[in-house]
């Protein structure tokens, strides 16, 4: 995180001739040192990968490699194709987006051909989803395809394809806001407040684009299994755009315009406390997703997470994130009527549903893994609600 953040303040502090104040390519070159960090520590330090410790065969098969390069192809060529018929991709909004893709095509294209090559040896042709589309597309029998392997492998593209483009383009909006704010600099409550806020996201961007990019097997960060309801991928959806823009800017639209800092103004002690509140939060949110590494996504199990935040709660970006929410927006004010504020209460409430039944969710799809079970079962004990799940037993674990 901070070797992110150390190269984020470069990019932007270089001359202009360069790339000094880009914010995609501060963007990606934080990026980059996110990652280089993680892969150095966990691949060349620990020696985890998610290969068999041996070579399973003894020999190189191009056709193996020509296999895999060609269901990789397919699986490109196939969400290009996406991107173009869709209008929700046509705007501007999705151009940071294409930028990163222009920068990360190249050295994608280039790297594919060796890295097929150097885990020939090393992976089972029957456990590799590449290898499996490309006999597919060759039209192999039905009953060589292993079906489960493929179908994780189009749902994890799937998870992919929608979610790396947002994060890219939040990522591009938030660190133009974090230097915007860090130029405002004072000794303003406010300023330094919005500067926090600010770089919170920000944190959270960078490790959630690092995640999306590089769902890597050789990383021991591919993906393991997708969430295989119907109902825990519209609950997730729904909290992004475009869908969030129907559901929580018209159905759910729980703020107005009276917020805690214009609510407090004239408390400037209570609001600095407010204020310390809102950031604390918001930065558990944050390291909740830098305690991923490499292995943030939605909808996808790529390893189970015990550290960090998630040492005292099994799901702290959710909590974290739902209450600042209420301190922010503080739904039980109103400055036009009591029942507004019930309603705003009421709304707000619903959207923490929602995020309770995310978390729910997950934690079906992860149930799978004993892991998971062991961990949820030693948060119950031991974990910072525990008081709270005594008496209310739809907290506790019911795997």
């Amino acid at each position: 995180m901070s070797g992110g953040l150390l190269a984020l303040w470069v990019c932007q502090t270089l001359p202009k001739t360069i790339i000094g104040g880009d914010s995609l390519y501060s963007a990606l070159a934080a990026c980059g040192v996110i990652a280089t960090i993680i892969v150095v520590g966990e691949f060349f330090l620990s020696k985890k990968t998610g290969f068999a410790t041996r070579s399973r065969f003894t020999e190189f098969d191009r056709s193996r490699v020509a296999l895999r390069l060609l269901g990789l192809a397919v699986t490109l060529s196939s969400i290009a194709l996406v991107y173009l018929l869709l209008p929700e991709y046509q705007g501007g909004f999705y151009f940071p987006f294409w930028g990163f893709l222009e920068v990360l095509s190249a050295p994608v294209l280039l790297a594919a051909p060796i890295y097929f090559i150097w885990i020939d040896r090393r992976i089972d042709p029957a456990e590799d989803a590449y290898a499996q589309l490309g006999g597919l597309i060759l039209r192999r029998r039905i009953t060589d395809v292993h079906w489960p392997t493929l179908r994780t492998h189009i749902t994890g593209w799937t998870v992919k394809a929608f979610f790396l483009p947002l994060m890219v383009v939040y990522l591009n909006g938030e660190i133009r806001a974090v230097f915007n704010t860090y130029h405002a600099l004072s000794a303003n409550t406010m300023a330094l407040y919005h500067f926090l806020y600010e770089l919170s996201y920000a944190i959270d961007l960078l490790f959630c684009v690092v995640g999306y990019t590089l769902t890597v097997r050789a990383l021991n960060s591919h993906i393991r299994s997708t969430e295989p309801t119907v109902f825990g991928w519209v609950i997730a959806l729904i909290c992004y755009q475009p869908f969030y823009s129907v559901i929580g800017g018209t159905y759910l639209k729980y703020d107005d315009a009276l917020y805690w800092d214009n609510w407090l103004a004239n408390f400037p002690v209570i609001r600095a406390i407010w204020a310390s509140a809102i950031i604390a939060l918001l930065l558990i949110y944050s390291f909740s997703t830098v305690a991923f590494g490499l292995r943030f996504s939605n909808l996808t199990h790529r390893g189970i997470v015990t550290s960090g935040p998630y040492r005292y709660t099994k799901h702290p970006a959710y909590l974290s994130k739902n209450l600042s929410w209420w301190l922010i927006s503080v739904p039980f004010v109103s400055n036009v009527a009591w029942y507004e504020a019930v309603r705003n209460c009421c709304l707000l409430g619903l959207v923490n549903v929602i995020y309770f039944l995310r978390a729910r969710t997950e934690e079906r799809h992860l149930s799978r893994d004993p892991e998971y079970v062991a961990y949820a079962r030693w948060i119950d004990e031991h974990g910072l609600l525990r008081p709270l799940t005594r008496y209310f037993r739809f907290l506790r674990t019911d795997l």
